[in-house]
């Protein structure tokens, strides 16, 4: 998925960063799969500061989704290689997160992502159908 090699790692203070946490200038991808940017704000004291991860699972973005709040949860884009040329990738602004089960006789559990222009996809577009049961984000 993410590498890091060594020769790229930063030492950054443990007060900035956090005790434990080991910092990258570069990672390397893998795979050209798509991932959630999700921007989110923590409070600290009267600031809100903004924090952003790059997810590959939409079980962790839905860990950090629960664990955050929904409220939080200032902005996500979407990553992804383009079908016609995987070498080139796209960013879509996800403007709207539905809960949504697949419309096989699997009934999956999965998100259905609606970006600006109102198109609704799903992770890794999977090709099934689905339907929808309710907005998750952002909460009204």
């Amino acid at each position: 998925m993410f590498v890091t090699m060594d020769s790229h790692e930063v030492r950054i203070s443990s007060m900035l960063a956090g005790p434990g946490v080991r910092c990258w200038r570069a990672v390397k991808l893998n795979l050209s799969i798509p991932f959630f940017f999700p921007t989110w704000v923590v409070q600290e004291d009267d600031l809100e500061v903004p924090e952003r991860a790059l997810l590959i699972y939409e079980s962790d973005f839905l860990d950090l989704f629960e664990s955050v709040g929904p409220q939080s949860l200032r902005h996500l884009q979407y990553l992804a290689p383009m079908e016609s040329d995987r070498d080139r990738w796209q960013i879509r602004d996800i403007r709207k997160i539905w809960s949504a089960t697949s419309g096989d006789a699997d009934q999956v559990e999965h998100l259905v992502l609606e970006d600006e222009s109102g198109a609704q996809f799903t992770h890794y577009y999977m090709g099934t159908s689905f339907s929808i049961r309710h907005q998750i984000w952002p909460v009204n």
